[in-house]
């Protein structure tokens, strides 16, 4: 069976392939330091399993509503109230498999081809094969100066007419860092007429209570995203 050119135009998963890299080397009793996926050791909550385990064994398993459950979309609105200090309609809620699922989404529901879409680098490698997935082109902005965190002048240039979405995701994947207030304003004054700023938010729920300047600047930095067009 052949395959379509857009598949042919998808390359590997770098991460896939370290993770095979890296289980054929233990297999030989090779020594790894394995730095690829990120996967947590600790397991998952007891609560969360004991509330999985109490909800298969009521039998009571279905297709539900494809954006979510209209009572786990009310849990979902409140901690958007608490966290984001944003209320959002149930209509505007809706739930994915993951936060990978929910950028494709939302990046099929809004190019069209050949559409650019900005990715502050360094970016989590999944980015720039989904905007092609979607027949958009990437537009990576590095750092000047090597680290972390592009200047918004940089960014300001690599936006053109034909860029639709720019891709913020802090806190970061793969550096952890978390990008100043500063550069989230200059992100919000781009986002205008028909250009969206992406802001996935997966990697904040790592952060605890131990750190609270760390935890409120992650606060503002979500609003600031959240009141962007």
């Amino acid at each position: 069976m052949s395959v379509s050119q857009l598949a042919k135009s998808i390359a590997e998963s770098p991460t896939l392939r370290l993770n095979e890299q890296a289980r054929l080397l233990r297999e030989k009793g090779e020594a790894v330091v394995h730095l690829g996926a990120g996967e947590p050791k600790n397991k998952a909550p007891i609560a969360a399993i004991l509330a999985a385990a109490s909800k298969l064994n009521t039998g009571d398993v279905k297709y539900t509503p494809a954006d979510g459950t209209p009572g786990l979309k009310k849990q979902i609105i409140r901690y958007t109230e608490e966290n984001y200090d944003r209320v959002v309609a149930p209509e505007n809620v809706i739930v994915s498999a993951g936060a990978k699922q929910s950028v494709f989404n939302i990046l099929y529901s809004v190019l069209n081809p050949q559409d650019e879409v900005v990715i502050l680098a360094p970016y989590w490698v999944s980015y720039p094969e989904m905007v092609r997935m979607c027949y958009g082109v990437p537009v990576i902005v590095k750092a000047e100066d090597g680290g972390f965190v592009p200047r918004p002048e940089d960014i300001e240039k690599s936006v053109g007419s034909a860029t639709r979405v720019i891709i913020c995701n802090s806190p970061n994947n793969p550096s952890g860092v978390l990008y100043p207030e500063s550069l989230v304003a200059a992100l919000k004054r781009l986002a205008r007429g028909n250009l969206s700023n992406l802001t996935p938010h997966p990697f904040s729920v790592f952060l605890n209570d131990s750190h609270p300047p760390v935890l409120e600047r992650i606060r503002a930095i979500r609003r600031e995203a959240a009141q962007a067009p």
